[in-house]
């Protein structure tokens, strides 16, 4: 039996002798049946398309890096170059505002300074206009509760009976009366209350002494019986005295005496010993010291 054949044999034996493989990566194609080309050795190219289609080599590497940093440092070094530009735009800005609020606080406070001279000022003079003004009504004396029956041309002899009974002892030379009228009345009261009468006494002395008696006096004639006597005093003193209640309330209980002296100030007489109230912080402070302050109400 003869031996077997081999299959690269039985190829050559079938087809005939056996075609020898392609070197140099030359090819025959089954397909079309001409042999494929061969491509070209990279010398055969342009450096441009070997830069374009062959891997980089490490130098280009490193000269693309470098060209990479130097773009990005140059866009760094601008946009830090504007960055600081605006900040010490800014620093301008604000050194320029701490110096114009400086100013303005340096003008505040001589506003404030200027303001608190002003309104000592204001006080003093306001206080010294108060004196003058009462010191100008010092004659009068307010009296409330003469009926309207009594004319304005029989006020003064009505007046003048009043005195004589209030001060017996004294002349009629002295009873003298400057002047004396009705004024008007507050809109709140009731049309049936009658004015007050507002008569000016020549003799300071006897203002004094009638308003005394009149303090003193337990009962008076009947016509006479309702009559209240007040000194006349400016809206501005009246207003102040206003704010001493609290403490000529606590004064009153304690029966200390007091007066009021001008210009506006409180005269306490306590223990022999004379103190000048001439604000209600005074007040308050005196009667902390005389251990009053328990029973001290705020208005």
């Amino acid at each position: 039996m003869a031996p077997g054949k081999t299959p690269k044999a039985a190829e050559v034996s079938r087809f005939g002798k056996a075609r020898e493989r392609p070197q140099d990566g030359a090819r025959t194609s089954r397909d079309s049946g001409s042999p494929r080309s061969i491509p070209p050795e990279e010398g055969d190219f342009p450096p441009q398309i070997l830069s374009a289609s062959s891997p980089a080599s490490g130098l280009q590497l490193q000269s693309l890096l470098q060209d990479l940093r130097t773009t990005i440092q140059e866009d760094f070094r601008a946009i830090t170059a504007n960055l600081h530009q605006e900040i010490r735009d800014l620093g301008e800005r604000a050194d320029a505002l701490e110096t114009k609020t400086d100013e303005l606080c340096l003008a505040h406070n001589d506003l404030v300074d200027a303001y608190k001279e002003l309104k000592s000022t204001h006080e003093s003079l306001l206080l010294k206009v108060t004196d003058l003004e009462d010191r100008s009504r010092r004659n009068n004396i307010r009296v409330r509760g003469i009926p309207e029956t009594i004319k304005p041309g029989d006020l003064t002899a009505y007046m003048r009976t009043l005195m004589r009974t209030l001060l017996p002892g004294k002349l009629d030379t002295e009873l003298q009366l400057d002047r004396i009228h009705r004024i008007p009345k507050p809109r709140h009261l009731d049309q049936t209350v009658p004015r007050d009468v507002l008569m000016r006494v020549h003799f300071f002395r006897i203002k004094e002494s009638l308003l005394s008696a009149m303090r003193t006096a337990t009962t008076l004639p009947p016509p006479y019986a309702d009559l209240l006597f007040f000194p006349d005093l400016s809206a501005t003193t009246m207003s102040k005295r206003k704010e001493f209640l609290p403490v000529t309330k606590i004064l009153r209980n304690h029966q200390i005496q007091y007066r009021w002296g001008f210009p506006l100030k409180l005269l306490v007489t306590r223990d022999g010993e004379l103190t000048v109230l001439r604000n209600v912080g005074d007040g308050l402070a005196a009667l902390q010291t005389w251990n009053l302050m328990g029973e001290f109400t705020p208005p």
